[in-house]
């Protein structure tokens, strides 16, 4: 894979297929191997289609743009000189309900573009806009989850639930602690 000599997609089916050959040398058991993690296969499969597609949607159609754009002109200029701390608090819901790409590369920079003209680093808005990992991470939008649920056997909406008041406290701390040891 390091060296390329294929597509990356050719050597994981040459390596999976080598696995399973050498570690369950009968059909059989590689069958049920197969079939032990076709679920969460085919749930993560059609996940990531779905969130490609989600994600090309709003990227094509230009939505991210004007959504970025709305969202800046509705912030008060007296907020201007504290950016980082609004950036860290949009992050929150946003990268819950929208793709890190569309959050990251679409409202980023405009969020930062807003920041330097009021004097607030750059930096300090990539900071800030990391807070939201925490709740972005039990987000119907990562596959991973789907896998995790799949493989607890809980149901998502259980699932969802639980986690997101956990993982938004878990945000705000960190932005918090942020703001307490002075990096944003």
């Amino acid at each position: 894979m390091i060296m390329e000599w294929l597509p990356i997609p050719v050597l994981f089916l040459l390596g999976a297929a080598l696995a399973l050959t050498v570690n369950f040398p009968h059909m059989p058991d590689q069958r049920a191997r197969i079939a032990a993690h076709a679920e969460n296969v085919l749930n993560v499969s059609g996940m990531v289609f779905a969130a490609a597609v989600f994600t090309g949607v709003l990227q094509g159609t230009g939505m991210v743009d004007h959504m970025a754009e709305w969202l800046v002109g509705n912030i008060p200029d007296g907020m201007g000189p504290h950016m980082a701390l609004v950036t860290g608090v949009l992050s929150i819901p946003l990268t819950y309900f929208m793709s890190n790409d569309g959050f990251y590369f679409g409202i980023l920079p405009v969020l930062a573009e807003a920041g330097q003209a009021h004097g607030v680093p750059a930096v300090e808005i990539a900071r800030a806009s990391i807070a939201g990992q925490p709740l972005h991470m039990s987000s119907p939008l990562v596959p991973a989850v789907y896998v995790l649920v799949g493989m607890a056997r809980v149901e998502f909406g259980d699932h969802t639930r639980f986690v997101v008041k956990w993982a938004a406290l878990t945000a705000l701390v960190v932005l918090g602690a942020g703001l307490l040891f002075g990096i944003l």
